[in-house]
């Protein structure tokens, strides 16, 4: 499996809370600090930044100081820090409450007027853009990211494939279908609802729910928005690997985890690795082995001749990975119970339904949602065809799983029908 979207998009929103690429610090500069604030070496962190940040740094830079100097009991200087990273970037007042290294600053008299900074800001900064338009994609956000929160939290809790972390998941998915459906409404209206739309703070917002469903189809109008600055490349990049992944070819970015093993995520393999920071450098992510520290995997970027990991750190491309349910009987006999609706015909639509469900500890399917629908009554064939479904569940869990249901339109077949 790949990295859940539940927590793909944490990540992510942790990488691109600077809001555009700004002019960064070099890397040699920086990296100490990073790295001491990655180890949980808040004291060290704090200092290398304090050294490093008179020389310039991004909003990015400003917010991950603060971090370290939080963490280290120092609120004056996490503060001071983090009013230049408001003031650099497009940080929302929820973002700063909801970050749990800013817990211990909530009670400084001083962190209602950063909040309130925050807040002005953003309005100020959207206040040109239409206002229902904006209000939407607000509301969007908030039902995209409610239960995948929870799910994280569940996760770093209880730990992976937990039961609270399945309930939020499934009822995400339930929320998911009908997200999906008004953002592709959206883009038919819109093209992509960017920043000369929305502004900064919402751009990426479609983008968050398009992640979710990664269909080909959404590809080149993505990348055109990136490359006019409408859209961040940072999220761009998960898309892209994401895309790759579903093809059975290298991820680009390194940004999706493969299966877990023995408690442990794995890496997808990345095409042309020992490169891989410089292409993340180049659309605003941080260096790979950051990134998977979060995910507790120890990595090390290759040369071009020593690749430093061991083995079982990568998943192969196009392997079987063990589901952890089986379908009592095939694939081919579900398919076959398939009904091709009449509305479907008429208009010779084809295609594949994409549903997510989770499979119970009894073998039944539950919380059965459309993730990717054709409409016309296929979306509901599908439906009633996994409703009948019976797996064999050898986690001895609720289980999360994605089935793709084809619907292919063939005349000779409709005549038959008539």
């Amino acid at each position: 499996m790949r990295l859940s979207p539940f927590i793909t998009l944490l990540a992510l929103a942790s990488q691109m809370r600077s809001g555009p690429a700004a002019a960064q610090v070099a890397p040699d500069v920086l990296a100490p600090a990073r790295q001491h604030l990655l180890r949980e070496e808040y004291a060290a962190a704090s200092a290398s930044y304090q050294q490093a940040l008179p020389r310039g740094g991004s909003a990015r830079d400003y917010y991950q100081a603060a971090r370290a100097a939080a963490r280290n009991q120092e609120p004056k200087r996490a503060l001071a820090w983090l009013t230049q990273a408001v003031e650099k970037g497009y940080f929302t007042e929820d973002q700063l409450c909801t970050e749990e290294d800013f817990a211990s600053l909530a009670a400084r008299p001083t962190w209602p007027r950063l909040l309130a900074s925050a807040r002005t800001k953003q309005q100020r900064h959207e206040a040109p853009f239409a206002p229902k338009l904006v209000a939407l994609l607000k509301q969007i956000r908030y039902h995209d990211q409610h239960y995948r929160q929870e799910a994280t939290a569940a996760e770093r809790k209880y730990g992976l494939n937990a039961p609270q972390m399945i309930e939020a998941m499934a009822a995400q998915t339930r929320i998911d279908q009908g997200l999906s459906r008004q953002v592709d409404s959206l883009l038919a209206i819109h093209g992509y609802p960017g920043r000369s739309l929305v502004g900064e703070y919402q751009k990426n917002v479609a983008f968050f729910v398009v992640q979710h469903n990664p269909d080909e189809k959404y590809r080149p109008m993505l990348m055109a928005a990136a490359d006019k600055q409408e859209l961040s490349w940072s999220a761009l990049a998960l898309l892209i690997d994401r895309l790759n992944g579903e093809a059975g070819q290298p991820q680009v970015y390194g940004s999706q985890l493969g299966a877990v093993v023995n408690g442990h995520y794995t890496l997808l393999p990345i095409e042309d690795e020992p490169n891989v920071n410089v292409r993340r450098t180049k659309v605003g992510l941080e260096p790979l082995e950051e990134y998977l520290h979060r995910y507790k995997l120890a990595y090390q970027v290759p040369t071009a001749t020593l690749n430093p990991n061991p083995a079982e750190l990568y998943t192969p491309l196009l392997t079987a990975r063990p589901s952890g349910v089986e379908l009592i009987g095939s694939y081919e006999a579900l398919r076959a119970r398939l009904q091709y609706p009449a509305a479907a015909a008429a208009r010779q639509v084809q295609g594949n339904v994409t549903l997510e469900l989770v499979v119970d500890k009894a073998g039944f399917p539950q919380h059965i949602a459309v993730v990717k629908g054709l409409g016309y009554g296929c979306d509901e064939e599908a439906v009633r065809v996994m409703q009948t479904a019976r797996y064999q569940n050898l986690a001895g869990q609720d289980h999360a799983i994605r089935v793709s249901l084809p619907f292919p339109y063939s005349p000779a077949e409709n005549k038959e029908e008539k």
